[in-house]
This record gives structure tokens, sequence and C-alpha cells, in this order.
């Protein structure tokens, strides 16, 4: 399918991607027509090319640049250098607001294949011949709604929820700032949802739009007018009783000035992006309330209601955001919206670019850009549609190398796993899987692999295909793994093997079978400065503290339930650290935590006891500072004391340990791909981590929540041995 595309460059490409795997409780669409949103979307575009576009990106994001100097003084050039080539090679799916036809859909949904649908969502409703899209962002469309008008969806639950904010009663006054796309919906929107709407622009040509097509009482210039003169004359000095501000700019005069169009004890709602130098007097003298308004309303950002499709109950939130695309696609029926107008252009997908090029060229008379996918009148889904093939250079069929088929290409792999691929010898990425399709279509044309597809058992199906990286959301490991072993590849699962103890000692029993080879990524253990502290004591009864300082984590997806939580997602990397460095496996285990022990919470302190005495103690905390560093290592024994800190400095005591500066803050990452693949191919394993490691780590991350409740030591070995058989 073809799908548009921003390369790391700002610059917009459309290539072929796999049709994405329809999501559980979701619903797959063949697109009619996706709008471009002129503001979120033109912004991210570069005009120029070259080292002009790079220029161009970095000075509207100062703040990018100063991580990528931050990043050179804790990693270095190189690295820095590298991550920044990898970045600028990227491609990233655009689009957020859609409308289409039914394809496939889950047999519990209210929804049936063939029905017309407006879509939303940011990875969901893309510039794309087909979509995949979550229930609760997708609603039915009557019969009199245009697929064209009802791909503005999205578009108009930002302009909605803008209103929403301002939580005023109908017949109130409501101001519209800005007067671009959002703006002149707010103002529809304003009107139809039974406000006194007031239109303000500095564009004449905008304002006289919106005088002529928005319903407002009146519509002001604020460039040929002071509007908050031109308030307190249409409302007889009384004032607004909200203001919806829709504008963009860097400036903080729009926001105060809103301040002295509202009343005394009104509302100010922000959608768009503007400077926020508040002037407090104003706010004061009418007691005036700022609200921020966040994209189409409550549920967004939120993967229970978005993804898990957990709809918040009405009596408690009558307003969600699909609630408010249901109300958006109503008053498109109803005929009390008619937004004819605002279509200024229509372009074929296969010219994208020369849309992008109009919206990027500023005309303020411009407004909704739409692309077409020329809907067929029965659409439907080719057989191929989830995979796209390549031309494989000819070493890809080399018989010394480890073809290698790699599931799940988020933000970790493509800045990892991929580059560190390519740097090795007799190993070659052949196919890259991806449920949603777009990141793997843009992995593979980077790679030069054989073929991109959002069907992980092509892969497992491959006979050409060695071994598989599987990168994917740690609840989905387990399935993963023994899928791959039963189809005889060797597998590189990301941390964690899996999250709970059954299904590792399943998998332990799928690799006894397969007798493949399985290797979880704790790459720590092959960091030069974690090695150097073991070779410095490796001896004899030892203490070895670990504190990890993650800061907060907020609505990660890793910490829930899902997931298994942060421990499980993240401090298994920690607890297999633990037990290399002491080379054996824990006997015992007692757990602390900050707060009510359980599987979201992640702020804990874990000690690990080995047979010989030896004791490891993690400290995994999210309510510290992060100026303090993430990770910082102690070990001690025989008179001896080693520190790392934070891969950024090793300094022993009583001992001599030294590490060449080139390997400042490697963890390891690009030796555990190399071990398991010399261990693929030769048969000689090293010390990266197998199946038996992942069962332990995993362990102690789902029994540390049993130890604090019950303030008991929990024997390790005996609540192994109690869970076998259970898989």
């Amino acid at each position: 399918m073809k799908q548009v595309f921003l390369s790391g460059q700002g610059k917009i490409e459309l290539f072929d991607a796999p049709a994405p795997a329809r999501l559980s409780g979701g619903i797959l669409v063949r697109n009619g027509f996706s709008l471009i949103s002129s503001g979120t979307e033109g912004a991210a575009v570069t005009r120029a090319s070259g080292v002009m576009g790079l220029y161009e990106k970095a000075r509207k994001s100062p703040e990018k640049v100063e991580q990528i100097w931050t990043m050179v003084q804790s990693q270095g050039l190189s690295r820095t250098w590298e991550v920044v080539q990898g970045k600028l090679g990227d491609h990233t799916p655009l689009g957020y607001s859609s409308a289409g036809v039914i394809l496939e859909t889950d047999g519990e949904l209210d929804l049936t294949a063939g029905q017309r649908v407006a879509c939303m969502g940011a990875g969901f409703a893309s510039h794309a011949e087909y979509v995949a899209v979550p229930r609760n962002l997708a609603v039915p469309l009557p019969d009199n709604v245009s697929t064209e008008h009802a791909a503005f969806g999205a578009l108009g639950c930002i302009a909605m929820q803008g209103i929403r904010r301002l939580e005023l009663s109908p017949g109130e006054r409501v101001g519209i700032v800005g007067l671009g796309l959002i703006g002149q919906l707010a103002l529809r929107l304003a009107t139809a949802m039974g406000y006194q709407a007031y239109g303000f622009d500095i564009d004449g040509r905008r304002v006289e739009h919106a005088r002529a097509n928005g319903g407002a009482i009146q519509v002001v210039n604020s460039s040929a007018s002071d509007p908050v003169a031109a308030v307190a004359d249409m409302t007889g000095g009384v004032g607004l009783d909200g203001v919806v501000i829709c504008a963009s700019t860097k400036s903080d005069t729009v926001v105060n000035q809103a301040f002295g169009m509202c009343r005394r004890r009104g509302r100010v709602s922000i959608v768009g992006d503007i400077g926020l130098k508040l002037e407090r007097a104003r706010m004061y003298a009418k007691e005036l309330e700022v609200r921020l308004s966040c994209s189409y309303g409550p549920g967004r950002y939120d993967t229970d209601y978005e993804l898990a499709g957990r709809d918040y109950p009405l009596p408690f939130a009558r307003w969600t955001e699909r609630r408010n695309l249901e109300y958006f696609v109503e008053l498109l029926a109803a005929g009390r919206i008619d937004i004819s107008d605002l279509v200024s252009a229509r372009f074929e997908v296969e010219r994208c670019s020369e849309a992008y090029a109009l919206i990027k060229a500023g005309d303020a008379e411009i407004y909704g850009v739409l692309l077409d996918y020329r809907l067929p009148e029965t659409p439907a889904l080719p057989a191929d549609a989830g995979i796209v093939r390549y031309d494989a250079p000819a070493s890809a069929t080399a018989g010394d190398t480890l073809r290698v088929g790699m599931i799940g290409v988020g933000a970790y792999a493509k800045a990892i796993h991929v580059p560190n691929i390519q740097k090795l010898d007799g190993m070659r990425l052949d196919a890259i899987a991806s449920r949603g399709g777009a990141s793997a279509a843009a992995v593979a044309r980077k790679v030069k692999a054989r073929y991109a597809t959002s069907d992980a058992a092509r892969i497992f199906d491959d006979p050409e295909i060695d071994a598989v990286v599987i990168s994917t959301r740690h609840a989905s490991h387990a399935g993963l793994v023994k899928a791959a072993l039963a189809a005889g590849k060797h597998v590189f699962v990301e941390k964690p093997m899996a999250t709970t103890i059954a299904d590792c000692q399943a998998i332990a029993e799928a690799q006894a079978r397969s007798g493949r080879i399985v290797r979880v990524g704790f790459n720590r253990r092959f960091s030069p400065m974690l090695q150097a502290m073991k070779r410095a004591i490796s001896e004899g009864r030892r203490l070895f503290n670990i504190r990890v300082n993650v800061g907060a984590i907020g609505s990660h997806w890793s910490n829930t339930t899902e997931e298994g939580g942060r421990l499980m997602g993240e401090g298994v990397h920690f607890f297999d650290l633990a037990n290399w460095m002491m080379g054996a496996e824990p006997v015992a285990m007692t757990a602390q935590f900050l707060g009510r022990p359980d599987e979201l919470n992640p702020d804990a302190s874990i000690s690990l006891r080995y047979a010989d005495g030896s004791v490891a103690n993690i400290v995994y905390v999210t309510v510290g500072h992060t100026a303090l560093g993430k990770e910082y290592f102690e070990l001690f024994g025989g008179g001896r004391s080693v520190v790392v800190d934070d891969y950024n400095r090793i300094a022993g005591y009583g001992c001599s340990v030294s590490v060449s500066r080139r390997h400042r803050g490697d963890k390891g990452q690009l030796k555990a791909m190399e071990e398991f693949s010399r261990a693929v191919r030769t048969g000689e394993g090293g010390e990266g981590a197998d199946v038996r490691a992942g069962t332990y780590a995993t362990a102690v991350a789902a029994l540390a929540i049993t130890a604090a409740r019950e303030g008991r030591e929990i024997e390790l070995g005996a609540a192994l041995a109690r869970t076998e058989g259970t898989a």
C-alpha cells in the first residue's frame, strides 16, 4: 500500500508499506480521504533541502540541539554522531484524521465490514491506503455525511475540546482567536453548540472568510483594530465569558491580550502552541482561569481507553474523544455545520509532496488539504497486502551469513539493534516485521532487507531466516519466542524474556525440544566497565550495590498491568546483572517497596542472597532527581572496592581498574548481539544470558511483590519448583 512518511531531514516521501494488521478489538479500514494538519504536520516539514534543511530544523527545535550537546558530553562525539545519523535517516508515518470503509472488524464490536467510518489518532488514522484503528477512535457515518467531510473529524474534535474546556453555558459569549483551519472549525462549532461566537485574526483574508461562512456574531481584524477595545464595544463593556486560542505563535501577546478580552472570572482555553509568559496582574485583577486543551478530549493518550477499548462511564465523563467525534459527525449530518468551503484542495496520494508544499507556502486562504486514495466502490484487502518485497543484494544468500528477521522496530530497536547488526560481519537483517507495517517498511528500505511485513508469522514460516530478534512490547515476548522456537529459529529476545515464571518455564521446554539458542537482551553483562569491575573482584564473598535512579516515568506503557510493570520491564536488567556479577544464581531474596507493594509500583529495594553468603542490593527508584545520574554500582570484596558511575567513570580502591575512554557510555549492546551471532554460527557461546538466566530475572521481579507483602525471605529454588508444570 502507499503511505506518506516524513524523513529525518523534514522531507515528504511516499513509498510502499505493508498493510497493518488489525488490532484486537479494532477495525481495518480502507481510507478514502485523509486530512493534512496544516499546523502540526506542516510545521514538521522543512522548506529547504540538505544542510539548509537541517539548519531550519535546528532553528525550530533549539531544545533538540541542547539534547545533542548533552549527549556529546555524556557519550562522546562518535556515539552522538551515530545517533544523529540514524535519526536523519529515519522515516515517520504522518497523519491522524481520515475516513474510509471498514474491511475487517472484531466480531464483538458494534461496527461491521462495509460501514463507512471517521477515524482519528496519530499512528492509526495515517496518510495510508489501509489503516488499523482502535474501536474508540472510530465512529460510523450516516449516508448524508461525505467521506471527504468526515476526514476532518480529528481536527473538529480538537476545536470542540478547546470549547468544552471553557465549561460555559449555551448563550454565553466565546471568542475564537486565530482563524486558521482549527479556528474556522471552532467558530462554527461554538455557534452550533449554542454560544455567541466572536472571531479574531490578524489576517484580513481569514477574517473575511469567517465573516462569510462562520456564523459568528462579529469577526474582528486584530491587526486593524484593538481586539480588547472591540470586545468592550461589542459587549457593552462586560467582556467575553471565555476565549479559545487557536493561534500559533511564540509571542506571549496573544494570551495576555485574551485576558483583556475576558470578563471577570472568565476563562481562557489554549489549543494552539503559544508563548506562556502570563501577566499575573491581568489574571489576578479579574480572577481569570487558564486551561490547556488536550487534543481530541478525555481518553487521549490513555492506552486503556485508546488501545484496550475501556470506555469511560458516560455519567462521569460525558464527552470523551469518541463522543466528541460522534457529535461532530451528528452536526455534519444535521446540517448544523457546513465545512464545504474549508476543503481548499484535493490531491491524489501520489502527489502528497505537492499537497505539503501548498500548505508550507503559507497562503492564509488554504485551510483543509485532503489526500485522495481513490476509494473503490467495493474495497477489498489484497492477499499480499501484508508484505512488501525488495530486491535484496547477492550477499543476502551467502551460506555463512546469519540471516535475521526482526520483529518489532520501535525506538530502541532502531537506535540500537538495527545499527549493531549492520556493523557485525556474518549477520544480516533479512526481513523486518511490525504490526503497523509502516516502521517495518521504513527500516527494511534503509537496511536493504528482502521484505517488510505486518505479520510475524511470515518470518517464522520463511525457511531462509535463521534467527529472529524480538523487540516488541513485553507481554508479547513469550508467545513470539515459543512460536520462533517451534519454527526452528534461534532467538534473541529483548528483556524480559517473559512476564511470568510459567511462561519462562514453557520457553525452557520449547528451547529444549528445538535445540535452538536463546539469548535474552541483558546487555549490561557486556559493558566494558562492568566487566572490568567483575575482573577486579572475582572471588570470595562480595557485596554488590546497584542504584537505578530512573526519574518519574508517568504513564509509560511499560508500567501497566498488561506489560508486567516497570520492575519486570526494566528492573530485570539489574537482577540479571547481579547474578552475572556474582557468577551464581540467588538462593533467596527479600524486598521492600516505597508504598504499597504491587506490580505498578516500581520504587523498590530488593536484596538477593547467594549460596556463598554474597549479597546484592538493588534499589530501583523513580522519586529521585535525574541530575544524580541513572545507574551507580559499587562492588566490595577481599579488601577491595570498585565504583562505576553511569558508565562514564570507573574507580578502583585497593585494586587497579582501567577502561579505555572510547568505552565511555558503552552498555554492551553491540557485544551482546555479537555473542549471539557467534553462538549461533559457531556453537561457541560466551557470557550471553540464556533461558535459565532469563527465568531467574523474571522470577525475582515476580516474587518481589510477594516477599514485600508477606515480609519474609523467599527461597527462589523452592518457589521455581512450585511453578513447574503450570505453564
